[in-house]
C-alpha cells in the first residue's frame, strides 16, 4: 500500500498558487449568407484597437464564428444558431483553459443573415443558463433582415419572386421568406421561425432583451434585399425613392432634392455626415390640410387622383421598362456565367445542405425546448446546462472549409469577393425590377400643396406607425396620434405608403420595436455594393464610406460598462 503520510503533512504553501482568472469581455462576430470569417476582419481590427486605446485596463477578446462558412449558411437559421452557441461555449472554455480569462461580459455583432443566426444562438445560450454568470452588453446588427425578406405586395411578379427564390437558398431561404413552419413544443401551433423568435414570451426574445445596448445599421440605398423596412425594423421605407428614382439624392447638407426642384431637409449625425442620418432630429412637413373640414379631406382625395392622372406616364413607363432591360442585361448577357453558376450550384448546395441537416439534426433535438414559449417550458429550465459544464467540451477543430479558406491566394480571394459583389448587385436588380413603383417620384418627403399646416416629427416616429393596420383614419386615429388633429396630419403623409405587409411581418416589427434600438440609416453613394461596403467586407477603394460607418460603430455605438 503506498505511503500517503507525506501528502497529508504537506501545507498549503507546498501547492502551486492558482491565479484568479482575469475578467474578460468576449465579442462574437457572425458573418452573413455565403460568408466567411474574413468578412469581419476590418470591423474586428478597428474595434479591438479602439477598445484597447479607450479602455486599457479592461480585457477584450474577439471571436469570429467559423462553423457556418459559405454554403453551410443554407442549413437553416436554427441549425446555424445551434452551431454558433456551441462555438461560444467552447471559446469561453478555451479562454479559461488556455489564457486564464473568465468571460464575464458578452457582446454580439451580426452581419446580414448572421444577425438572425445570432438571435437564435442567444436563445440557446439563455436557455442553457449562459447569461446567469455572463452579462449581455451589446447586440449590434449590420444590414440584417430582422423582418425577413418576403417582398410585400400582391402583384404577379412579386408573388412569383417570393415563391421561387426561397427554394434556391435551402432551409435558410425558406425561413427568411417566412415559408417555413416550426412546431411549437407542447402545442399544436406551427409558425414561421422568425415570428417565434420575435415573440415576447420566447426564449429568443427574452435572451435578446437581456442586452443593455441594442443598435442596428441599415443601408437606405442600393440594398433592396435588406432595405430599411426589414433591417431598420420599420413599418414603412421612407427612403425608397432613392432606389426608385436615380435623379433623387441627399446632398451634403441633408437635403433630399427632387427632379422638380423641390427639396426636403433631413439631418446627418454630427461628425458623420454625409453618411449616417439622425433619426431623432426634427423634420418638418408643410402644406398639410386641417383635419376637421370634410371639404378639405375630399380635396386631398381629389389631389391624389390628380397626381396619378397628371403624372408623366411616359416617364414612368420608360423608367420601369429600363429597369427590366437592366435586369435582362444583367441576367442573360453581363452575368450569364454567374447566373448559370448561381442556379445550378445552388441546387447542388441545397441538396448538400439537406444531407448536413439530416446528419446534424441531433443538435436541434438537444435544444427542442427553445421552440417552446416561456410559460410552456419554464418547468424544464432545471434541465438547462450550466456554463461550468462547457469546460469539459472538446475544443473545435478547424473545419475543412476553414482550412481551405485560410489557404486561398490573394487572387482567388479577390475573384471570390468580386463574384459575391456581383451576386449582390444581380439580386438587387431583380428585386428592383420586381418591386418597381408606378410612381417613381412619389415620396413622403414630397412637399404637400394647398394647406397651411406644418407637422414637426422625426424619422423614428413616422417609421413606428403601423400604417398598414389603418383603414379609416378617424376610427383608428389613436394609432396615428394623440388627437384627431395630429392623426390626420400623419395620415396625409403616410397613407400612400402602405406596404401591404403580412400580419406576421407587422407582428415581428411591433414586438422587436419594444426593445430600445438605436437605429442608424447608412447612405453610401460611391458604390452600388452597399451591402458589402457597410462593413468593409473586403478591401475595395470604393468602400471608403463604409470605413466611416465602422468608425461610428467603434467610437459611438459599441458601449463599455
Amino acid at each position: 500500500m503506498p505511503n500517503i503520510e507525506p501528502l497529508l503533512c504537506m501545507s498549503n504553501e507546498n501547492f502551486p498558487a492558482v491565479d484568479t482568472p482575469t475578467p474578460c469581455h468576449l465579442i462574437v462576430l457572425s458573418h452573413g449568407l455565403w460568408g466567411t470569417q474574413t468578412h469581419f476582419s476590418y470591423v474586428e481590427e478597428n474595434l479591438i484597437n479602439t477598445l484597447q486605446l479607450k479602455h486599457p485596463n479592461k480585457t477584450f477578446r474577439s471571436y469570429k464564428t467559423k462553423s457556418n462558412e459559405k454554403f453551410k449558411t443554407y442549413d437553416g437559421i436554427d441549425l446555424c444558431g445551434a452551431r454558433v452557441a456551441e462555438e461560444i461555449f467552447q471559446e469561453t472554455a478555451r479562454l479559461l483553459q488556455k489564457q486564464n480569462l473568465q468571460v464575464t461580459q458578452l457582446s454580439y455583432i451580426g452581419y446580414s443573415l448572421g444577425g438572425l443566426i445570432a438571435r437564435f444562438a442567444i436563445g440557446v445560450l439563455d436557455y442553457k443558463g449562459f447569461f446567469d454568470s455572463v452579462e449581455a452588453v451589446n447586440f449590434v446588427t449590420f444590414c440584417t433582415p430582422h423582418v425577413g425578406v418576403l417582398t410585400p405586395g400582391t402583384s404577379i411578379s412579386i408573388k412569383a419572386f417570393n415563391g421561387l427564390v426561397p427554394y434556391l437558398l435551402g432551409n435558410s431561404g425558406k425561413q427568411i421568406f417566412l415559408k417555413d413552419s416550426v412546431n411549437i413544443e407542447n402545442s399544436n401551433n406551427r409558425v414561421p421561425l422568425l415570428k417565434l423568435m420575435a415573440s415576447e414570451n420566447s426564449v429568443f426574445f427574452q435572451g435578446l432583451k437581456r442586452f443593455k445596448n441594442h443598435a442596428l445599421y441599415s443601408n437606405i440605398r442600393s440594398d433592396i434585399r435588406t432595405s430599411w423596412w426589414t433591417s431598420g425594423i420599420s413599418y414603412i421605407n421612407p427612403f425608397e425613392i432613392l432606389d426608385r428614382n436615380p435623379n433623387v439624392s441627399i446632398d451634403n447638407n441633408g437635403f433630399i432634392r427632387f427632379s422638380n426642384g423641390s427639396k426636403f431637409e433631413l439631418s446627418f449625425l454630427e461628425n458623420y455626415d454625409p453618411i449616417l442620418l439622425d433619426v431623432e432630429k426634427p423634420i418638418k412637413f408643410t402644406g398639410l390640410i386641417d383635419y376637421d373640414t370634410e371639404k378639405n379631406i375630399k380635396k386631398i382625395k381629389n389631389k391624389k387622383v390628380e397626381f396619378v392622372e397628371n403624372s408623366n406616364k411616359f416617364h414612368t413607363f420608360f423608367i420601369n421598362k429600363f429597369k427590366c432591360i437592366v435586369m435582362f442585361w444583367n441576367s442573360f448577357i453581363y452575368f450569364p456565367m454567374w447566373v448559370s453558376w448561381f442556379i445550378l450550384f445552388n441546387i447542388l448546395q441545397v441538396f448538400t445542405s439537406s444531407f448536413r441537416v439530416n446528419r446534424e439534426s441531433s443538435r436541434l433535438k438537444e435544444h427542442s425546448c427553445v421552440y417552446s414559449l416561456i410559460d410552456q417550458f419554464s418547468n424544464t429550465m432545471s434541465k438547462a446546462v450550466p456554463i461550468q459544464s462547457a469546460s469539459t467540451t472538446p475544443l473545435l477543430k478547424p473545419t475543412l472549409s476553414r482550412t481551405l479558406s485560410e489557404g486561398y491566394s490573394n487572387e482567388l480571394d479577390k475573384l471570390e469577393n468580386d463574384l459575391r459583389d456581383q451576386g449582390d448587385f444581380f439580386l438587387d436588380s431583380v428585386f428592383d425590377a420586381v418591386t418597381s413603383s408606378n410612381h417613381p417620384d412619389q415620396s413622403i418627403f414630397n412637399q404637400q400643396a394647398g394647406g397651411d399646416i406644418t407637422l414637426t416629427t422625426s424619422i423614428n416616429k413616422i417609421c413606428s406607425i403601423a400604417i398598414d393596420q389603418i383603414g379609416d383614419w378617424e376610427t383608428d386615429y389613436r394609432k396615428l396620434g394623440n388627437s384627431k388633429k395630429e392623426a390626420f396630419e400623419y395620415y396625409q403623409i403616410l397613407k400612400s405608403f402602405k406596404m401591404n405587409m403580412s400580419p406576421i411581418q407587422q407582428e415581428i416589427i411591433g414586438n422587436l420595436n419594444k426593445l430600445n434600438w438605436k437605429k442608424y440609416p447608412v447612405y453610401i453613394t460611391k458604390t452600388n455594393s452597399t451591402h458589402a461596403a457597410a462593413i468593409v467586407r473586403h478591401q475595395d477603394p470604393n468602400f471608403e464610406e463604409g470605413k466611416i460607418v465602422v468608425e461610428h460603430f467603434c467610437e459611438e455605438a459599441f458601449k463599455v460598462y
